[in-house]
């Protein structure tokens, strides 16, 4: 059960990391993993921040993936476990763990953002062809010029199509 005090210092943990005050979040986020064990968002925000700022690697790998298994579905915890993975310089777990994350939200910019960062590359265009190739590299180019643009386009439309019928409903 939830008490009043644990969401307390959950929602206090979360203002301390948007404020990039690591030290006073991961406290915020022990206590309220401490009243509430079986929390999984506690688990996996005090597993992170406990990686993050006192180096314990070994607990928050624990507590993050407790929390993935427990709700599965939650991209957040993914993106806490591979925050993990790369404080522990494990590089392709970190990458494993978000393309994971993708599978319950493929369009989870946050995720698509970190594995850039890692530098996730896609397969080539021609398989058989090596990444060098000419070939592959000019429809590579090709294809990541012009269908992200397109992509954009059709979330814009989603998004704008979402208010309109939000503003219908009100």
């Amino acid at each position: 059960m939830i008490s009043e005090s644990s969401k307390e210092q959950f929602k206090e943990g979360l203002e301390f990391l948007k404020g990039n005050n690591i030290e006073k979040a991961t406290r915020a986020f022990e206590r309220a993993y401490k009243e509430d064990k079986e929390n999984a968002e506690y688990m996996s925000y005090y597993g992170m921040c406990a990686a993050l700022r006192w180096g314990e690697i070994g607990l928050g790998l624990e507590l993050c993936t407790r929390a993935v298994k427990k709700e599965f579905y939650k991209t957040e915890y993914y993106i806490n476990l591979a925050k993990v993975y790369i404080k522990a310089d494990n590089k392709k777990g970190a990458m494993t763990v978000l393309k994971k994350g993708l599978r319950f939200d493929p369009e989870n910019d946050i995720i698509h953002e970190e594995l850039v960062r890692l530098g996730a590359r896609k397969k080539s265009i021609i398989p058989f062809l090596g990444r060098s190739n000419p070939i592959n590299k000019f429809l590579g180019i090709f294809f990541r010029k012009t269908i992200p643009s397109f992509i954009d386009r059709i979330r814009r439309r989603k998004k704008a199509v979402k208010e309109r019928e939000e503003d219908l409903e009100i």
